[in-house]
């Protein structure tokens, strides 16, 4: 019975033996894994899916799959590409980042698939150091800041240099972001991009600030990373 199994399984793909198959989709999901994992470890941000990072996985595997069904077979590459044309993607992918790496998971599993092991390792080795090596230096970053500060702020019941005072001791730089006015223009929602001169009193820093006459609901943002407003 399982001979039979086997033997059936070895003609719908033909030139790849049920060890080879089951030996890539192995490899698939090892890289794969491995990849997931990376992108775990570095990712920074708040975007952070764990649906992706499944996706990552699955998406390896699938891809070497089809890599073997089609094999070198034209008439399954439009088969298989008509069939992949109906599906709908409706969660829109949010960091350019995941995209690259959602790209490299199906690179590696076209390798895989295809038989081309070299290059399904060296990709991931060379691909892992790179964005490892990249996320350590902080590469690309602009950033001047080390975090967001929110507070509301009554107009009413004191000056702005009650608070400016405290931004004095503990700030090193600090830069206006947004303004908004509620309660006719009573009460301001301030947000600004500040830097510490001693990172430590961040607390010190915040406690001082809740404590100003007109200052409430006082939020500190960590924008260790690049933040678009």
């Amino acid at each position: 019975m399982f001979d039979n199994i086997f033997e059936l399984m070895s003609q719908t793909t033909p030139g790849v033996s049920p060890v080879a198959t089951v030996a890539n989709l192995v490899l698939a999901f090892v890289l794969s894994f491995i990849i997931a994992l990376v992108y775990k470890a570095t990712h920074k941000g708040l975007s952070y899916s764990q649906t992706f990072v499944l996706t990552l996985v699955i998406a390896g595997i699938v891809i070497a799959a089809v890599m073997m069904v089609i094999g070198s077979n034209i008439a399954r590459a439009f088969g298989v590409f008509g069939a992949f044309s109906l599906l709908r993607f409706r969660t829109a992918i949010k960091d350019a980042k995941d995209m690259a790496y959602l790209f490299l998971v199906m690179a590696v599993g076209m390798a895989v698939g295809s038989g081309t092991y070299l290059i399904a390792f060296f990709l991931t080795l060379l691909a892992l150091v790179v964005i490892v090596v990249l996320t350590r230096m902080n590469f690309g970053s602009i950033r001047r800041f080390d975090y967001v500060l929110n507070f509301n702020f009554d107009t009413k019941q004191s000056s702005d240099q009650a608070y400016k005072s405290v931004f004095e001791r503990h700030l090193k730089q600090n830069t206006l972001l947004n303004i908004k006015a509620i309660e006719q223009g009573q009460v301001l929602m301030l947000s600004f991009s500040i830097r510490f001169i001693n990172e430590s009193s961040s607390q010190e820093f915040t406690s001082a600030l809740s404590q100003v006459h007109g200052v409430s609901q006082v939020n500190l943002i960590t924008a260790k990373n690049d933040i678009e407003y």
